[in-house]
């Protein structure tokens, strides 16, 4: 069994790779190092569990396109942490993006903040945000964008969420209502009917609900045009 679960994994993994490769350009981001310049805007993605370090499939275009269409000078950062599946991943993640964002906004005050996060990426921009005892209150305030895909987090009776999702449903690991209140004008939460992360799946089978078919389908959908629209309005763009 473990044989064929590593199978499932690579070919499943390789499969969604391919699909985004053929469809969406390439685009050049930064690591998560402390800030060296101040951009007016720094758009900070979080990827799901598996995908690359350098060029997230889903978000890295997403970042790129939103720079692009701000008109403004944009820095699109990729947050480092494992997106794996080891228990503290996440927890890695929420700590390397709290001081990411804290050290941001002490830096450079004036600059627009934007969080981008898919699958595991979307559980760390919630725990994180969720938890506003570590995040400063001058790094929550620069905060101006955050679009979340197929967050295990996700709530199905939140008003900023997006989607043609069962609002009956919820994910893996929902959060409270109202976790996430503060940030709900700057929020856009998008599930996918059929996506087992953010609708309904067994905790129990853990990686296993990123195979669904909705898990992907963000790739190909019209969410990410809906995000880039999103964050667009509230840049001021």
């Amino acid at each position: 069994m473990r044989g064929r679960s590593r199978i499932l994994l690579s070919s499943t993994a390789t499969a969604a790779a391919a699909l985004a490769l053929t469809t969406f350009p390439a685009a050049a981001a930064e690591p998560s190092t402390a800030p060296t310049g101040c951009a007016e805007v720094r758009v900070v993605t979080v990827r799901g569990t598996l995908e690359p370090q350098v060029g997230s499939l889903l978000l890295t275009p997403l970042g790129k396109r939103i720079g692009d269409e701000s008109g403004r000078r944009t820095t699109v950062t990729e947050l480092e942490y494992p997106a794996s599946m080891a228990p503290d991943s996440a927890i890695r993640g929420v700590e390397n993006l709290t001081t990411l964002l804290n050290e941001s906004a002490a830096t450079c005050p004036d600059q627009q903040l934007v969080l981008l996060g898919y699958s595991q990426g979307a559980r760390v921009i919630g725990n994180t945000l969720s938890a506003r005892n570590a995040l400063t209150d001058q790094a929550a305030a620069r905060i101006d964008a955050v679009a979340l895909f197929g967050s295990p987090l996700f709530n199905g009776a939140e008003p900023y969420n997006r989607g043609n999702f069962d609002p009956a449903l919820s994910g893996t690991g929902a959060l409270r209502a109202g976790a996430l209140a503060e940030f709900a004008d700057r929020l856009r939460d998008y599930c996918n009917a059929g996506d087992r992360v953010c609708q309904g799946g067994d905790p129990a089978a853990g990686f296993a609900n990123a195979l669904s078919y909705g898990h992907f389908a963000y790739f190909v959908n019209g969410n990410r045009d809906q995000a880039a629209a999103f964050v667009g309005e509230q840049l001021g763009s």
